[in-house]
């Protein structure tokens, strides 16, 4: 089918209910031309058909072709466009598939809908004309889906937004925190350069690599084993820009320390 001929085959929705047939539901509107469509996705469903076949299907019928469009549907907080079949048209339709292959349970099922789908959809817009919708009420009916289908692309698009917008904060958090990571080690580096040389005790270096083999000891824990003395006194010697756990001053003991403790706890 072109594309041509699909615009000319949607047409806008006067309002839109759902019907529940043979325990299933199925979504169905009023459309400016006066006539009641059912969803073709929900009645295929319901009897457990192929939509696209049957839309094939559909489209190839003299008279069946003429009454299958497209229509805007309101679905949850989305939009989405469906082919609808008209209400009058149903038990036609349904006289086209071969019900001897089925099961006998789809054979009732098809037989149902071919007896009661009309009335249901009619009954469930109260129209009292069959498929027909009164005149008069067309016009505050399209006012009133309008407005509902306005309501229902904004919410959409603001959905959307808060998604996009939630990605983007995490994306600078993580840029955020790979900077503050650079900063910290440039600036423990500088520390070295400036502050006081003196360097820690012989006790202060026990103490320290005391917690390094604790921080190494516990990634071998978490990571199913393996030796990480090496990975964490590098990391160290890069922090502080070192080459010794020994040659850490008094200033940078304190903050080699605190990191160490929070790698170990981490």
């Amino acid at each position: 089918m072109s594309e041509e001929t699909s615009h000319r085959r949607t047409r806008t929705v006067v309002r839109q209910a759902t019907a529940v047939v043979a325990d299933v539901e199925i979504t169905a509107v009023l459309a400016d031309d006066g006539f009641i469509y059912a969803s073709l996705p929900h009645l295929c469903r319901a009897l457990g058909l192929e939509t696209e076949s049957q839309r094939e299907r559909i489209d190839e019928h003299a008279v069946l072709t003429g009454g299958l469009l497209q229509f805007d549907l309101v679905s949850g907080m989305r939009i989405v466009t469906r082919w609808c079949l008209r209400a009058n048209l149903i038990s036609l339709w349904l006289t086209l598939v071969p019900v001897k292959s089925l099961k006998p349970e789809r054979q009732e099922r098809i037989y149902h809908l071919q007896e009661k789908a009309g009335d249901a959809l009619d009954r469930l817009f109260g129209t009292g004309q069959g498929t027909m919708l009164p005149v008069d009420a067309t016009p505050q009916g399209i006012s009133t889906y309008a407005e509902g289908l306005a309501i229902a692309r904004l919410a959409e698009q603001q959905e959307l937004s808060q998604e996009f917008l939630g990605e983007r904060i995490t994306a600078l958090d993580l840029v955020v925190d790979a900077r503050l990571a650079g900063v910290e080690e440039r600036l423990a580096a500088l520390e070295a350069k400036l502050l006081p040389r003196e360097q820690v005790s012989e006790e202060q270096a026990e103490h320290i690599s005391d917690l390094v083999k604790q921080v190494a000891i516990s990634l071998s824990q978490k990571l199913g084993g393996g030796n990480y003395f090496g990975t964490v006194y590098g990391q160290l010697y890069r922090r502080f820009g070192l080459t010794s756990y020994k040659k850490l001053s008094q200033a940078q003991y304190p903050k080699a320390v605190a990191w160490l403790e929070q790698m170990r706890d981490q």
